[in-house]
Formats: structure tokens, sequence, C-alpha cells
């Protein structure tokens, strides 16, 4: 079973969207760990509102980089407002990053994990 590793910044209405991808993707057989070494997939939750919240973002993708190095396999994605937003910064400062979407996208959350995963190659979800 595939393991789901969330990490959420920002607003209430995040963390709402947090547990409904992780409902989503329990629906495609992903189990949620709290430790990002043994996920299968890490998605970043992230705010526009707050340029702390930013910073906290790219300071966190930058130690998954590591991980993301040491496991090819694993899909490492960035959801929210932020990402939204920011599609084109997130992948610039970024770019081992395999998947990036906004909150529009949520329902199609395991189709685009799954899109990912099969190209090998970075998704920008504009919808």
């Amino acid at each position: 079973m595939p393991k789901l590793h969330l990490i959420t910044y920002g607003c209430q209405m995040n963390e709402y969207d947090s547990e409904r991808v992780a409902g989503l993707l329990r629906e495609q057989s992903y189990e949620l760990t709290d430790s990002a070494a043994d996920a299968d997939l890490i998605l970043v939750n992230t705010c526009a509102i707050r340029e702390k919240a930013e910073d906290k973002v790219f300071s966190k993708l930058g130690q998954l980089r590591e991980l993301k190095v040491s496991r090819p396999g694993l899909v490492l994605g960035v959801m929210g407002c932020m990402a939204q937003l920011q599609q084109s910064v997130v992948q610039q400062r970024a770019p081992y990053v395999d998947l990036v979407f906004g909150s529009p996208a949520i329902a199609r959350v395991g189709e685009l994990v799954e899109r990912a995963r099969r190209e090998r190659r970075p998704l920008l979800d504009t919808g």
C-alpha cells in the first residue's frame, strides 16, 4: 500500500483541503504516514497570504530535495493557493518538484498523481 505524507501551511481552509486530499487518496489505496522518509507521495499544501508561509514552503522543499534525490520514485507535489498563483516560481526554485496544482484541481488529485508518476516529468496543472 503506497504511503502519503501531507504537510500543511496556512489557513483553516488549507487544513480542510488537506483532509479532503487525504480522503480522496485513501480511495486510491494510499495510507497516511507521519514520516516523510516512509512516504511514496509527499504533498505540501501552501498558502499565499503571508510571505512567511512562502518562505517556510521553500525551506521545506529544500529539505525534501535530499529525499527526492535519494528516492527518485518518490512523487513530490505542491498544492494550494500559493502553488496556483506561483507555479512558475515553484518550478524555478524547486525544479525537482513533480507536481504543482491549485485548489480547484483537488478533486482530480488521484489522476494528477498518477500522471506525474507515469510521465516522470514535472506536471503543472492550472485548473
